[in-house]
């Protein structure tokens, strides 16, 4: 997720069809300037070279614990014509890149990269923090979905829950104070002084820190081998 706000202007966004480094690619709309959706760079054009923002993103979760957690929620929904028989249901459902995922391919453009620490595929949560990269393995979050780190030296907590893959990084010094993060109950997280934390919302729910909220860090949920193609630099997370 980026900030659409640039050096006083505000731009939108479309999706230009192209690929770079087999990722995709935007244009925004005033200057037709291309732009890459890994990092957020001005790749070709009259932007060349500027950089978007890049915000934290909410958890991926199921609408039950969002409404749960944001019951004043308004949704935003495109509507699917039930009589238009060239497109079904199931279509809808469908996810046309299924073979892509269970197969061994790494590319679409005819290029192939790889980066042997991990398997290509392999799922990760991709932190970047100030100058650094930080690769978090799908596989590090065993019994606990809670990872406690640093990055460039600064205390996070890395959030990942398998079921739902719903993820979230947060800066864990509260007042000064870097706290230790263990999980406790479906998206709660309990911290080293007893204080329960809400891992959607980031809220202290109970506890000495009630009411406190942790800073979200920006975090990308993809594949190893784009993420390495992109942060050759990256770090890996080793339990």
């Amino acid at each position: 997720m980026y900030s659409r706000e640039l050096d006083g202007g505000t731009y939108t966004f479309g999706v230009s069809g192209k690929l770079w480094r087999d990722a995709l690619v935007m244009y925004d709309h005033q200057t037709r300037s291309l732009w890459s959706h890994i990092t957020g760079e001005a790749i070709q054009g009259m932007l060349k070279g500027k950089n978007l923002k890049i915000l934290a993103a909410m958890p991926q979760i199921d609408w039950r614990t969002w409404r749960l957690n944001f019951p004043r929620t308004k949704v935003l929904s495109v509507p699917i014509d039930l009589f238009d028989k060239t497109v079904t249901i199931e279509e809808q459902r469908r996810d046309s890149y299924a073979r892509y995922h269970a197969g061994p391919e790494t590319g679409v453009s005819g290029m192939w990269y790889s980066d042997a620490r991990l398997n290509n595929k392999a799922l990760v949560v991709g932190v970047k923090h100030q100058d650094q990269h930080r690769a978090y393995p799908f596989s590090a979050f065993g019994r606990q979905p809670v990872i406690n780190d640093r990055v460039s030296n600064v205390p996070i907590l890395v959030f990942h829950e398998k079921r739902s893959r719903a993820t979230a990084v947060y800066n864990r010094t509260v007042d000064g104070t870097p706290l230790e993060f263990a999980w406790s109950r479906d998206y709660f997280a309990v911290d080293s002084s007893g204080t329960i934390w809400n891992l959607i919302t980031g809220l202290a729910t109970e506890g000495k820190y009630k009411g406190k909220r942790l800073e979200r860090l920006p975090s990308i949920n993809l594949y190893w081998f784009a993420w390495a193609r992109y942060h050759p630099d990256t770090t890996i997370y080793k339990q």
